[in-house]
């Protein structure tokens, strides 16, 4: 346990690894291996978006040409943002539910 604390987080002494109780640890020990797994997920689809973007496709006999050949064909990030941002937008029935927390 101790070795742990120190080697994954930052603990300097013993007397805080003293002080934390084992349900703390285990919570700890739970986001630390959800941590990594974010990382894990990160890099894999980082190695697929590698070969992605290198793919190509047939272009008459024997010749090929890459099927992205702009940056914005592989990823638009005007589309991503407007994607975002039309998620926050307040529904339509938003007033609605504030009329019925009223009533109750």
């Amino acid at each position: 346990m101790a070795k742990n604390c120190f080697r994954y987080f930052g603990f300097t002494s013993f007397e805080q690894v003293d002080q934390l109780t084992l349900a703390e640890y285990e919570i700890m020990m739970e986001a630390l291996e959800l941590r990594m797994l974010d990382e894990s997920l990160h890099e894999h689809r980082q190695a697929f978006l590698n070969f992605a973007v290198c793919a190509e496709k047939k272009a008459g006999k024997g010749k090929t040409k890459p099927v992205y050949r702009r940056f914005k064909q592989f990823f638009d990030l005007d589309k991503e943002l407007r994607k975002i941002k039309n998620r926050r937008k307040p529904s339509r029935f938003a007033g609605i539910t504030k009329l019925s927390d009223r009533e109750e």
